[in-house]
């Protein structure tokens, strides 16, 4: 863990670390498979999953390109002997940087009950709660990339409720968390939990409508900010509405309060033809909005030290795409294509956040 000279590089330790984490998924994929040759018994078999998406982006107001691999994700989940589960996942190119995103351990004292420690994604949202292989667009909603995106290390419980029939009428997540980086646990200490909720109704067949609340912090000298999301999609003989609201609101007044807007239509058209490469076509339309937002990295004002800086500006954006699904049952294959529109009312654009097309290559597996 020494370079040539024989000092200690944060470098050298960063990437000792990634191994060790490649190393830590492989062990449990294994010990996986020795439980259920042990056991005998199927339901106990390690589920892997993946995705891998590539894709090149041109944007006409700089006459600039690029290629990038936004994702090259893995995980193994599973049950195991005494109501026991678990899941583990990591991504080996998250904006170029091997990034572990889920590491819990859960128990399910009965079939409608459950709790899961460890790190995971806050129960928030709609759009920020998916999966990038649940993923309708080339990119993520303003909400899911900025302003609701959010893991933490803690504890959440999920509560399922269902009629006399059995089907599904409501379930609540809930959980505390340390409310620090996700690199900060050992020294994450605190008199105060940070808390996320979130509850999904089914009132009928194909819509789900959820409500949720978010209170976290995100910088020193007590900084903190609350949300609440109100989200619904409603889903119909291949066609998919979705709508979201959230508001973030910061205390002791260190940013003014930012909204965000999502709403999506898409209509998924199967492909009859046997002889055709293509399963569906998928046209798909998307308008999301957020005010000036701060998630506390660029720090305080020098004129204000309790005013948080902006990190990201107010902006409009309009979506619009089309997606070939491949006809591949065992690696679904989208290969999708996006126009993105932005406005930005007061300016501050950044150079990856302006309006470009977008051609994308995503394989699941």
């Amino acid at each position: 863990m020494t370079d040539y000279n024989g000092e200690l590089t944060p470098e050298r330790v960063r990437r000792v670390f990634n191994w060790i984490r490649i190393a830590i998924l492989v062990l449990l994929l294994l010990g996986g498979w020795a439980v259920c040759r042990a056991d005998d018994r199927s339901e106990y078999m390690p589920q892997l999953h993946g995705i891998l998406r590539g894709k090149y982006e041109y944007e006409p107001q700089l006459d600039k390109s690029r290629f990038e691999i936004r994702n090259a994700r893995v995980s193994v989940e599973g049950r195991l002997p005494l109501r026991s589960s678990y899941k583990l996942e990591m991504d080996f190119c998250d904006e170029t940087e091997i990034k572990m995103k889920d590491a819990w351990v859960g128990i399910n004292p009965w079939k409608t009950l459950q709790l899961t420690i460890g790190q995971q994604r806050l129960p928030f949202s709609v759009d920020a709660h998916r999966n990038p292989s649940a993923q309708y667009f080339a990119n993520r909603s303003f909400i899911a990339k900025q302003t609701g995106d959010m893991r933490d290390v803690g504890l959440i419980l999920e509560y399922t409720f269902n009629n006399k029939d059995g089907r599904k009428l409501a379930t609540l997540d809930a959980g505390v968390f340390n409310g620090a980086s996700v690199t900060s646990q050992k020294t994450a200490w605190h008199s105060d939990w940070d808390y996320s909720a979130r509850l999904q109704l089914f009132p009928c067949e194909g819509l789900v409508i959820m409500p949720s609340v978010q209170h976290t912090a995100i910088a020193d000298r007590g900084a903190h900010y609350t949300s609440v999301d109100l989200g619904a999609y409603y889903e119909l003989r291949g066609w998919h509405w979705e709508a979201e609201w959230l508001r973030k609101m910061y205390t002791h007044s260190s940013f003014s309060a930012c909204t965000s807007v999502d709403a999506m239509m898409i209509y998924r058209m199967p492909v009859k033809k046997q002889s055709c490469f293509l399963e569906a076509i998928s046209y798909m339309g998307r308008y999301d909005y957020m005010g000036d937002h701060s998630d506390g990295s660029a720090g305080f004002s020098e004129d204000n030290p309790s005013r948080l800086l902006t990190t990201d500006y107010e902006r409009h954006r309009m979506t619009l795409g089309v997606t070939l699904s491949v006809r591949n049952p065992y690696f679904p294959t989208d290969i999708r294509f996006n126009y993105e529109g932005y406005w930005y009312p007061h300016g501050g654009a950044k150079e990856s956040e302006q309006s470009k097309i977008v051609a994308e290559l995503a394989i699941r597996f």
